[in-house]
């Protein structure tokens, strides 16, 4: 691992499971539907940085990502989750394909403290999905490093933001609003692949309903 990313796992904050982190060459993590993965491209890219807007919590935004984080965990690299608003339940996510043992959890209470941490995550190769929340409005320029880092990395980085940073722009490769509807979620594409597509056209899914 590289010196930047031992010193993010020397913070007192941070848990971790084992090491070890073999290398994969797909340009997507599966998104789990074939309207999903028509949308995003082929499913959610690797080496972007990519956005989710919306609210509330606990919505089934996360359950979106389970083919991703599960199709890492088989891949052996590491899953990082930076500054969730609640502990994920980590037995349940083993019963839905993700091994424990592959997800780092750190803990950051400000913007700035989840950027530095998603920044050092990226510049290290171990790693295939990062997940960060970002409650607070962030600077373009920290923005643009993490894009930067996403862009050469094998990971899909992906941040959740409130909605009202959807009026803010972003060097985000891509952007999707979501929020709750009709037991579900609908999706909308603000930039990107499936920007060009669905823009007009929202996407409705049932996140429990993605294999």
């Amino acid at each position: 691992m590289s010196r930047a990313l031992d010193s993010l796992l020397e913070h007192p904050s941070l848990w971790r499971g084992r090491q070890g982190a073999p290398s994969s060459g797909d340009a997507v993590w599966p998104a789990g539907t074939p309207e999903l993965e028509t949308a995003l491209g082929g499913g959610w890219p690797r080496g972007q940085l990519v956005e989710l807007l919306g609210a509330p919590f606990g919505s089934g935004e996360t359950r979106l990502l389970i083919p991703m984080l599960a199709a890492c965990g088989r891949a052996r690299l590491w899953i990082a989750l930076i500054g969730p608003p609640a502990t994920p339940w980590l037995p349940g996510w083993q019963q839905l394909g993700i091994p424990p043992e592959r997800v780092l959890l750190v803990r950051a209470e400000h913007t700035r403290e989840c950027l530095w941490s998603a920044e050092q995550c990226l510049r290290d190769p171990a790693f295939g999905v990062l997940l960060a929340w970002i409650p607070e409005p962030a600077e373009t320029a920290q923005l643009r490093r993490l894009r930067l880092a996403a862009g050469e990395s094998r990971a899909c980085a992906v941040l959740y933001r409130p909605p009202q940073a959807a009026e803010q722009p972003s060097p985000a490769h891509q952007r999707l609003h979501w929020q709750p509807h009709g037991g579900g979620l609908r999706l909308q594409f603000l930039k990107g692949h499936g920007a060009r597509n669905c823009r007009d056209r929202p996407l409705d899914l049932d996140p429990e309903a993605i294999p």
